[in-house]
């Protein structure tokens, strides 16, 4: 749960990050180009009405109103020019697109001398406009003004196209931006998820984990690869014995108690055998606890060479081992062990570069379900027919008798 809230935040994080930069650049592009096309809006209303100032001069001297007219509707005619006129030195409009208009007084800028620009206003048709004022003069004298209004509505056509463009490039990085954020919340993720599961299962003593496929060059693959070292160290020093290199006796039970389900679960019988060096305490006495640890090495291997790869062997404690059998009946198991008991039987154990040893071992076999259901008393079952192997003289192989009276009275007990 919490590698997936950290994934979460990833994703969260960059893609704000990526749609935060986007906005921020979308914004700046668009008043940055608001401003310039608005700048070249007014310049080329200003050329149009410098023209119609320039063209109507003779007219307005010989008060040709045709002729100031036809200028009009020139005008007119240009792209953006939602209205044109001709005023003279009191306001009063001479000549209008709108003839209607001709008489009336024209209030803005009217007696600046200057080519100036109005504010933005809306005319009644709603269009959004700005009236561009340029005097008309002859040898220096000011007869009148030329005015157009021009409209800004090829610039408002363009940015919306501009807006509508920036909003699909948006669209599109924060797809991309949600792709990237995905596959980097799964690439930082997917390593954390995985060691928490191997550090999980390591609680469980269970080191079985296997590595991940992908092999990262960076810092997670560093994380990845201490986290292996340091699980394969631990696993050394928890689950297996240091002398022989076997499972020790608490992954042994905790093998045990998950064999004995599987086997509840799917009908199939299971094994298990205590074994014991007879006699190993001369070894010691005789020899040196050296070579008792050099004995103790060589039988593990022994027995491990005749063991199947699912099968558990494990040090028990001292000179005692306990092997489990998944999937074997009692005939199978007592084949094992005999297999097991003579290998040991015939193998000479070199002490010193001058002394051999002969050791023999005893085996105890009980089977689950078939002896006990009760996983507890499985293993006192096993050391039971062992020590009736040692009772009638030892390097045999005994499994739990048909008579179990003695076992039953001690599970009372």
């Amino acid at each position: 749960m919490i590698m997936r809230s950290l994934k979460t935040k990833l994703i969260i994080l960059i893609i704000g990050l990526v749609v935060t930069a986007h906005f921020a650049t979308g914004a700046f592009i668009m008043n940055q180009v608001e401003e310039a096309m608005h700048h070249e809006n007014h310049r080329r209303g200003m050329a149009v009405t410098l023209d119609l100032a320039h063209t109507s001069a003779r007219s307005l001297i010989s008060y040709d109103l045709a002729e100031l007219r036809s200028y009009i509707s020139f005008s007119m005619q240009q792209e953006h020019v939602a209205q044109a006129m001709i005023i003279d030195q009191k306001c009063r409009v001479i000549m209008h697109n709108d003839l209607n208009e001709i008489g009336s007084i024209y209030e803005k800028n009217c007696q600046d001398n200057r080519a100036v620009y109005s504010d933005h206003y809306s005319l009644e048709t709603g269009l959004q406009v700005i009236d561009i004022h340029v005097p008309i003069e002859v040898a220096g004298v000011q007869l009148g003004s030329a005015v157009i209004s021009y409209s800004h509505a090829g610039v408002q056509h363009e940015l919306y196209d501009l807006k509508k463009n920036i909003l699909f490039i948006l669209l599109i990085g924060t797809c991309v931006a949600s792709i990237c954020a995905v596959l980097v919340g799964e690439y930082i993720t997917r390593p954390l998820i995985h060691l928490c599961n191997v550090a999980r299962n390591m609680g469980s003593y269970r080191f079985d984990t296997k590595k991940m496929e992908n092999e990262y060059s960076d810092e997670i693959g560093e994380l990845t690869r201490t986290f292996y070292e340091m699980a394969g160290k631990l696993e050394k020093e928890v689950c297996h014995d240091n002398l022989t290199g076997l499972f020790n006796r608490n992954i042994f039970q905790i093998r045990l108690t998950e064999e004995c389900a599987q086997s509840l679960r799917y009908k199939h019988p299971l094994a298990v055998m205590m074994v014991d060096i007879d006699h190993f305490k001369q070894v010691n006495d005789n020899y040196g606890h050296p070579a008792g640890d050099k004995v103790l090495q060589d039988i593990a291997l022994i027995m491990a060479s005749q063991l199947r790869g699912e099968d558990c062997l494990a040090r028990y404690g001292g000179e005692e081992f306990v092997i489990l059998l998944p999937q074997s009946s009692k005939r199978g198991a007592l084949h094992v062990a005999e297999k097991v008991r003579k290998k040991v039987e015939k193998h000479c154990f070199q002490i010193d570069d001058n002394n051999t040893l002969s050791l023999t071992v005893s085996i105890g076999v009980a089977i689950f379900p078939e002896d006990t259901s009760d996983l507890k008393w499985l293993l006192a079952l096993a050391d039971q027919a062992l020590y009736a192997a040692k009772r009638e003289g030892r390097n045999l192989v005994r499994q739990v008798p048909m008579d179990r009276s003695s076992a039953t009275s001690s599970q009372q007990k």
